[in-house]
């Protein structure tokens, strides 16, 4: 009885420097963005040669998903974590040192290596170490990770220097050194917890996933989990790509403004993470995935049409917040159906991304050139709504599974 409080201190302390890598996570991801002119200053490089850092990035990022989808329960996906971190430290401390052009290029690829690892791996871990709190412990990390996208921004602009491009050094090294202090801390935690650690029958999980690999692909649910959520991913990432644009061409905001529909945007997602432990212990991850999305996909397509910019804003604000959770609830749904392949079900989630990121956005370009971005975004809405209807056939398909999630 004693050991119950240090048992538990123990494991949330773990957590806690675990939440500290999806942090540096994601205050990485958005560096590449926000220091975007003044690394084109630095490097004489134009936006063309800018955005290479970015697409190495999510080449290394669709790398470490297919190693984590084959190979990621032959390994302990907590320590796993630590060396994603560990890898995301070290290219983002090279890239603070200035490098030539192509070495930085090298050093995104593998930084996105770690992020990718650290992302399928936390959310796996969660899911295998912790089953009684994923329902929290899930919603959590995507608070956190949205936490750091929104104050990633503004820390790179607060460390830069105006006039001298050689300052995007500093906020490089800032997550550098950070990613480093959390894989030092972490270790230290996870060798103090690990005794203390729920666990499923690793040794059984690493011999399958030893005899067969791509075990989760050849069952038609993970393509379904796939194809539900890519198209999902296809619309999400295609808002965030193109929505300031639309309502600044088409609505005649001008770009101050039309950033800010975007930002409600991420307000409403914030908000919902928020709340969503309340949301999961009333409402299944698959219910809240098909129903949320159904007024979500209204209220998208009412933003979208409406003439009115207070209504458009009030629509979007609501309907990012009722698609917001269905990357967790992706994690969930697919972690309970392959219970033996934790990392490679968490893994589709991440192939989802880059497929609907890869494949939404550039589509919506090209079509915007003859037609607008109104009708292309409403197209995406129902592109949307068929990945729910996919999510809906699989949820009736696999009830029995599903029904103690």
């Amino acid at each position: 009885m004693e050991k119950l409080p240090q048992e538990k201190t123990k494991q949330n302390i773990l957590l806690f420097w675990l939440m500290g890598a999806f942090v540096v996570y994601a205050i990485y991801v958005v560096l590449f963005g926000t220091l975007s002119t003044t690394m084109m200053d630095f490097y004489v490089i134009n936006t063309g040669a800018q955005g290479v850092f970015t697409m190495v990035g999510s080449i290394g990022g669709i790398a470490a998903a297919l190693f984590c989808a084959l190979f990621g329960e032959r390994f302990s996906k907590l320590w796993a974590i630590m060396v994603g971190a560990l890898l995301l430290g070290v290219a983002t401390l090279c890239i603070g040192l200035a490098p030539p052009y192509l070495l930085v290029c090298l050093c995104a690829l593998l930084c996105g290596v770690g992020y990718t690892v650290i992302d399928v791996m936390g959310n796996a871990s969660v899911t295998e170490h912790f089953p009684d709190r994923k329902k929290t412990l899930l919603p959590m990390i995507q608070i956190i990770f949205g936490i750091g996208t929104m104050v990633g921004p503004f820390l790179a602009t607060s460390l830069l220097t105006p006039g001298i491009s050689r300052s995007f050094v500093y906020p490089f090294l800032l997550v550098g050194t950070l990613s480093v202090i959390v894989v030092v801390f972490y270790s230290i935690s996870l060798k103090k917890a690990k005794p203390f650690l729920q666990g499923g029958d690793l040794k059984g999980m690493a011999a399958s996933a030893k005899q067969n690999p791509g075990e989760i692909f050849r069952s038609w649910k993970s393509w379904a989990i796939l194809l539900a959520c890519s198209l999902f991913c296809a619309f999400n990432t295609t808002i965030v790509a193109w929505y300031p644009a639309f309502f600044s061409l088409e609505r005649g905001m001008n770009a101050e403004d039309a950033a800010m529909v975007l930002t409600l945007f991420y307000v409403g997602i914030l908000v919902m993470r928020i709340i969503s432990p309340l949301i999961f212990k009333k409402i299944q991850p698959q219910k809240v995935f098909v129903y949320f999305s159904m007024v979500s996909i209204v209220l998208m397509l009412a933003a979208i049409n409406t003439q009115s910019i207070p209504l458009a804003m009030v629509f979007t604000t609501v309907g990012g917040a009722f698609q917001s959770l269905n990357i967790v609830c992706v994690i969930m749904i697919a972690t309970e159906l392959f219970p033996m392949r934790k990392a490679s079900a968490s893994s589709l989630a991440v192939f989802s991304y880059n497929i609907g990121g890869m494949i939404g956005p550039p589509l919506v370009g090209v079509a915007a050139e003859a037609m607008g971005l109104q009708l292309p975004l409403s197209i995406l809405c129902g592109v949307f709504a068929c990945g729910v209807a996919v999510m809906a056939v699989l949820s009736r398909k696999c009830k029995t599974e599903l029904q103690n999630i």
